[in-house]
């Protein structure tokens, strides 16, 4: 595979690197940016991506870096496919923060059940018993024990970087990234 950076302005290629194909993408916009920023002697405002760099990693390097990420979100890319198809999507829970817990779409709560520190975490799981007896379980969830949810300790920085990722400036700018690279 090859990785590249290329400079929107004066569509010149500013980084480069060529890995075997195994090498997961993604991986690479960090190394991309800091080399786009070594050779051009600039700061990096906007990265302008596909969806395999939309990652919870590349999004948050971004917010912590000041960057605007044009990346559509890679598991919103995912979320009808295979055994998530016709299942409600996490979207459809309401968060409340006082409380720390998700409400379902028939008002029952998901409350934290347990901490993952290695993909930063936390699971938030329904009643067993509630899900059992709910009309909506075949849209909610196939699992037996009941519906969970993951949200990440740096929710709030991820859904505004996923929010910035779907504004009209960065749809445009995905946009003219595909024209340019047909």
């Amino acid at each position: 595979q090859t990785h590249r950076a290329v400079d929107g302005a004066y569509e010149v290629i500013t980084a480069t690197e060529v890995t075997p194909g195994d090498v997961n993408e993604a991986q690479k916009m960090l190394w991309l940016i800091d080399t786009h920023k070594l050779n051009t002697e600039t700061s990096v405002e906007t990265v302008v991506a596909d969806s395999k760099y939309g990652t919870i990693s590349n999004y948050l390097s971004c917010y912590d870096r000041g960057i605007r990420a044009h990346i559509p979100d890679l598991k919103e890319a995912q979320s009808n496919s295979g055994s998530r198809a016709g299942i409600f999507s996490d979207d459809v829970f309401i968060y409340d923060k006082q409380t720390d817990t998700y409400t379902c779409p028939v008002g029952k709560k998901l409350k934290p059940k347990s901490l993952h520190m290695s993909r930063q975490s936390m699971d938030y799981a329904a009643s067993s018993s509630d899900c059992w007896v709910c009309d909506l379980r075949p849209q909610c969830t196939q699992n037996k024990a009941g519906r969970t949810i993951k949200r990440h300790l740096r929710q709030e920085e991820l859904d505004y970087m996923r929010a910035l990722a779907g504004t009209a400036v960065s749809k445009n700018d995905i946009k003219t990234r595909q024209r340019g690279l047909g």
